[in-house]
């Protein structure tokens, strides 16, 4: 009889311990489930990431393979820049008409300084004692 009273006290501990588990089991599962929906988007955005990295990748060995071909012409320009002299300006200033050549040679400094150019006109220029039927050119004597 007293193992009757023991076994029923056990049962009813048993019994609470079952639904606490219980309880437990089933926020266990709701957190899993939103873990598993928050894993997914992670894994989502990582996917992203990863195909924006190999797009930059690819972009970034394009603009280095541009950049080495370009290379060499950068480094003739710096040198035949760094190549004139104070007395070959000095040279072109004292031009009171200059050639048709350094005409065009001003219009494209205008050009890469981005300043404006005078209003395109026909007009005819002389190359390599060739007149040609061409535009003229922005200089002013």
């Amino acid at each position: 009889e007293a193992m009757k009273i023991v076994l029923a006290a056990e049962q009813v501990k048993l019994e609470e311990a079952t639904i606490s588990t219980n309880k437990m089991l089933e926020g266990l599962e709701v957190s899993s489930a939103e873990a598993k929906t928050e894993g997914e988007q992670v894994a989502g955005i990582k996917a992203r990431c990863e195909a924006d990295a190999a797009r930059i990748a690819s972009e970034k060995e394009s603009c280095s393979n541009d950049l080495a071909k370009a290379q060499p012409f950068v480094d003739e320009a710096n040198a035949a820049i760094n190549s004139i002299k104070p007395a070959h300006i000095g040279e072109i200033k004292k031009l009171a008409n200059p050639s048709d050549i350094i005409k065009l040679v001003f219009d494209c400094v205008l050009i890469l300084f981005q300043l404006p150019l005078s209003k395109i006109q026909s007009n005819k220029i002389t190359m390599a004692k060739i007149e040609i039927d061409w535009f003229e050119t922005s200089f002013k004597q």
